[in-house]
């Protein structure tokens, strides 16, 4: 990533094992500090139902990442600046007029990853929905990957390291 980017990790360790020691970034245990979770409410983000999450965000508090109800091994790789998994699915919230939009979809294209294009311009319920998930900022493009990992107006090598992720680690027999 060209970008310094901080991780957050949430979860609850009443209900969530304590991550790996290798995770980097803050780790925030809403059953040690239930206040923290005004963070995720803020987002539209569930306590209950969307941990293990983190967060990635600029030293300045720009959000730039967010992955919801992730495994351990997600966990880590998205809070060490890695994609998760190829994604399955993609939605660009975007609009015709953003260069940076622009920028995403030929990404996208050239990568040859299929992907679905919102135009906020044009979709009050994706204008909203990307106003809650940032923050209260309308922030183009946003993408969402496999209904879990919220990007938004990431450069170009962190969305490069999202949508071409490199496949989950086997699983142990």
């Amino acid at each position: 990533m060209s970008q310094i980017l901080e991780s957050r990790y949430f979860f609850n360790s009443l209900h969530h094992p304590w991550p790996s020691a290798t995770l980097k970034g803050e780790w925030v245990d809403l059953a040690r500090d239930p206040s923290a979770a005004h963070v995720l409410l803020r987002l539209g983000v569930s306590p209950r139902a969307d941990l293990p999450a983190v967060l990635l965000a600029e030293p300045t508090g720009k959000l730039r990442a967010l992955g919801l109800r992730l495994a351990a091994w997600e966990a880590e790789r998205l809070a060490n600046g890695h994609g998760i998994a190829p994604p399955q699915s993609v939605r660009l919230y975007g609009a015709g007029w953003c260069p940076d939009c622009k920028r995403a979809r030929r990404f996208l294209e050239e990568s040859q990853v299929g992907f679905e294009e919102v135009n906020v311009d044009e979709s009050i319920e994706a204008e909203t929905l990307v106003l809650a998930r940032s923050g209260g900022r309308r922030v183009i493009p946003t993408l969402l990957l496999d209904g879990r990992l919220w990007a938004f107006n990431p450069d170009p090598p962190l969305l490069k390291s999202l949508v071409l992720a490199a496949p989950p680690p086997p699983l142990a027999a």
